[in-house]
């Protein structure tokens, strides 16, 4: 039998073994510090889980491109947590306070947009797995990354009308209107009992019409659409407004001209181009709106992309 002595001295060596392998093992999982903050393959991953389970369903067939947009997606979220830490720390250095009150008020918001009253977030949180002081503390760091974010970055709310025209100028493929025409259709749908019905009185309209008589009147009269109050007009549609096999028949045409009696399974059609555009930039003043909020968000991924890379060079950083 072991002596007394002994056996104390093996239980420490097991002890201390054991404690080495869970400090390897915690470790092994630490995906990057920052500071003495460590971030573990479990932070990273619990960043992705549910885009990853999207993602498995989408390439469920092709493993390697899973693969590959799970690595990549995982990489984009691990730089997410890097500068969530290096903003934390910042506060932290300037010497920032958060008032309780401000935490306590962003919670009772996400109630009222998010969950409806507390008794469905506290069932939320234990459905997770997540406790209400964890949640705490995730909204009060996010109010922190919100607070800091802004003001370093989202304070930028203006692009000078030069460098909006500029950008339309040097990108007008981007801000191209298709082409374009004014259309208006006869419909008649096919009666069971009589297969020609509607190909008949079709053809009747038609010749109507190319001895003088009005197409949208006659439209009025006869089309079966819900266009029928405006003469079956349709006004300018492009290439993806109507059924395919319509928009074919239609854009193969010229202005002014109307079309050959269309059957198909449903019915028959007749329809006429008043006008065709062709394909033509877009006005500056109808896209100056867009191209504002594209250049707004490129100053301002700038501008943070600027703000980490000098947080990085005041504090430690390190991949695993």
């Amino acid at each position: 039998m072991l002596s007394r002595q002994t056996w104390i001295w093996t239980t420490i060596a097991a002890v201390q073994s054991l404690t080495t392998f869970a400090e390897m093992s915690r470790l092994n999982s630490v995906t990057a510090l920052v500071g003495d903050t460590p971030i573990t393959t479990e932070d990273v991953k619990a960043q992705t889980a549910m885009l990853e389970q999207v993602l498995l369903q989408r390439f469920a067939s092709e493993p390697a491109i899973y693969s590959q947009r799970k690595l990549e997606m995982r990489q984009n979220a691990l730089e997410t947590l890097i500068e969530r830490q290096l903003i934390l720390k910042e506060f932290e250095n300037q010497g920032y306070i958060l008032p309780e009150k401000i935490t306590e008020e962003r919670i009772k918001e996400r109630i009222r947009t998010d969950y409806g009253d507390r008794l469905t977030l506290t069932k939320t949180l234990q459905a997770k797995g997540i406790t209400f002081e964890a949640y705490k503390k995730r909204i009060r760091e996010q109010v922190i990354v919100d607070f800091l974010s802004s003001k370093h970055v989202a304070s930028i709310t203006l692009i000078s009308p030069f460098e909006i025209n500029k950008y339309y100028e040097e990108n007008l493929s981007e801000f191209l209107q298709e082409e374009r025409i004014r259309v208006r259709m006869i419909s008649i749908a096919k009666v069971a009992e009589n297969d020609t019905y509607a190909s008949k009185l079709l053809g009747d309209i038609s010749r109507k019409i190319s001895s003088g008589s009005d197409f949208s009147e006659l439209a009025k009269l006869y089309h079966q659409g819900s266009q029928r109050a405006s003469g079956g007009d349709w006004g300018w549609v492009d290439k993806g407004t109507l059924r395919e096999d319509l928009s074919q028949a239609a854009f193969a045409l010229k202005q002014g001209e109307m079309s050959e009696i269309l059957t198909r399974e449903e019915g028959c059609y007749l329809l006429l181009v008043e006008e065709r555009q062709e394909a033509q930039p877009k006005p500056l003043a109808s896209v100056q709106e867009e191209i504002e909020d594209k250049l707004l968000a490129k100053e301002r991924s700038r501008l943070k992309t600027e703000w980490i890379e000098r947080l990085k060079e005041k504090s430690f950083v390190q991949y695993f």
